[in-house]
């Protein structure tokens, strides 16, 4: 009983360990499908100069591996371009064709496309509200998946802006917080899952919804259209939020001092 219980805590304890490979040396000479710190930087900082770079690596920007969604939750479609996607709408497909941007479109409905997180994606307008994920708590940031169906990097990545709330009619435009550049499947010889990144509001207030459109000033380019898989709810540190089958901040404290009790008691029995 006594070790069960030590060996939940631990369980518990090792899921809000964030695993980041954050990228620190701000001359970084690797690129990632064409991108390099020094893209960031002129991308979100105006120009590849050291001290912006520096910026890059002092933000924690850049994760040098993927997302690995393992036990974590993905948001709930609730509005695709203003109407219901569980019966409008439709997905496209990409394939695990290794080094290749290949895909085809369209089949079935957007809830299919945009409610998971896989090979199927879907496209969205650009009216704030039109299109909306319920994150299913209250969330300090939100991963946004997307899906690649040619260059440039990040460009074609982060090709959106998403805007934030807590009422679906009062939105905060997001801000980019982290990118990891490996997207979200292990293997990196896809190339058509990368980059995932994540929005807060900047801020440590919550929301409970997402809204993305193509374009807009979030954007790093403006196209016409966008490619979206899903999107997931995070805690502060990027990990799972309540529901995905990690406990509040309490319950882990609680748990903590009952091991330590145990431990006491342990002590105090006789030998």
């Amino acid at each position: 009983m006594h070790k069960n219980l030590f060996a939940l805590v631990t369980a518990l304890v090792a899921t809000q360990a964030a695993h980041a490979a954050l990228i620190t040396d701000p001359n970084d000479a690797r690129n990632w499908q064409g991108a390099t710190v020094g893209t960031f930087a002129q991308l979100y900082f105006g120009s590849d100069t050291a001290a912006n770079r520096q910026q890059v690596v002092d933000k924690q920007m850049l994760d040098d591996s993927y997302f690995n969604a393992s036990g974590y939750s993905a948001a709930s479609m609730v509005k695709f371009n203003g109407l219901n996607p569980n019966t409008n709408g439709s997905y496209g497909t990409s394939f695990f064709t290794p080094n290749s941007y290949g895909y085809t479109c369209c089949a079935g409905n957007a809830a299919t496309g945009g409610n998971s997180i896989d090979n199927l994606w879907i496209q969205v307008d650009n009216v704030i509200g039109n299109s909306v994920w319920d994150l299913g708590f209250q969330a300090t940031k939100a991963a946004i998946f997307n899906t690649i169906d040619h260059g440039p990097m990040p460009q074609e990545a982060i090709e959106s802006t998403i805007y934030l709330s807590n009422d679906m009619i009062n939105w905060t435009q997001a801000v980019t917080e982290r990118v990891w550049l490996e997207g979200f499947y292990s293997d990196t010889s896809l190339i058509w899952d990368g980059f995932t990144y994540a929005v807060g509001t900047g801020t440590s207030d919550t929301f409970r919804y997402a809204s993305i459109i193509w374009g807009g000033p979030g954007s790093l380019i403006q196209d016409g259209d966008n490619e979206i898989n899903g999107v997931m709810g995070l805690r502060a540190n990027f990990e799972p939020g309540p529901g995905n089958g990690v406990p509040e901040p309490g319950t882990l404290a609680l748990l903590g001092l009952g091991v330590a009790g145990l431990g006491y008691i342990r002590r105090r029995r006789p030998g």
